[in-house]
């Protein structure tokens, strides 16, 4: 995800067509993270499980940040890009029960938890820089941007490895791994970008971890 920025930054005036095709993007996603918003509802409503309703919150957060997000400064058009981007936001829908070992499924929950929590404070940190694509809407040092680059994709990192543990599967785990590999993908992306950015080179150099402090 893109940060936001601690600083006004002006962006030259877009032509009206430019500016309708952003709100029909921004809308577009919008009603995409609905979707998911919809779908952890209604997985809570079945199953009681609170890292569900956790998520629902997450994602309708993202719905209203995506409609309202800022305009980038600069985005990507690299198709392998919006294919990272994309495969990255979508592979983890395609997970499904798997086997639940008694010893591992209260760990896994527990990760789910903390990783769902982080995620929505993270979401929260990124404000209405949100954005699927790498692109550059500024430098963001506040927040979780203190400890780690990318705290939001770390933050799904943390569920990942909690829902795997609690439904292991050989597809599971495939998903899994290509959707981290997304992610680390889409934060490479991200920075080939932003550093451009005299600001985010100076970030770099203080925040050395991209995911999880200390560790990656």
């Amino acid at each position: 995800m893109t940060h936001p920025s601690t600083e006004t930054t002006a962006l030259p005036v877009t032509p009206l067509a430019v500016r309708i095709r952003v709100v029909l993007t921004n809308v577009l996603i919008g009603a995409l993270f609905a979707l998911f918003a919809y779908a952890a509802f209604m997985n809570w409503q079945r199953t009681g499980q609170v890292q569900m309703l956790l998520l629902a919150f997450q994602e309708l957060l993202i719905v209203v940040l995506a409609i309202t997000r800022h305009r980038s400064i600069e985005e990507s058009h690299s198709a392998w890009d919006w294919l990272v981007a994309l495969v990255g936001t979508g592979a983890p829908l395609l997970q499904r029960q798997g086997l639940a070992l008694p010893a591992l499924v209260p760990v896994g929950l527990v990760l789910q938890v903390v990783g769902t929590f982080l995620a929505t404070v993270a979401v929260i940190s990124l404000g209405r820089s949100f954005g699927i694509v790498a692109a550059n809407r500024g430098v963001r040092t506040s927040g979780f941007y203190r400890f780690v680059r990318h705290p939001l994709y770390g933050s799904y990192m943390v569920g990942y490895l909690g829902f795997l543990l609690g439904n292991l599967s050989i597809p599971n785990i495939l998903l899994i791994v290509l959707t981290i590999s997304c992610q680390y993908a889409r934060a490479v992306a991200e920075e080939r970008i932003l550093l451009r950015d005299p600001a985010y080179q100076s970030y770099v150099q203080q925040v050395r971890y991209r995911f999880i402090p200390y560790i990656f």
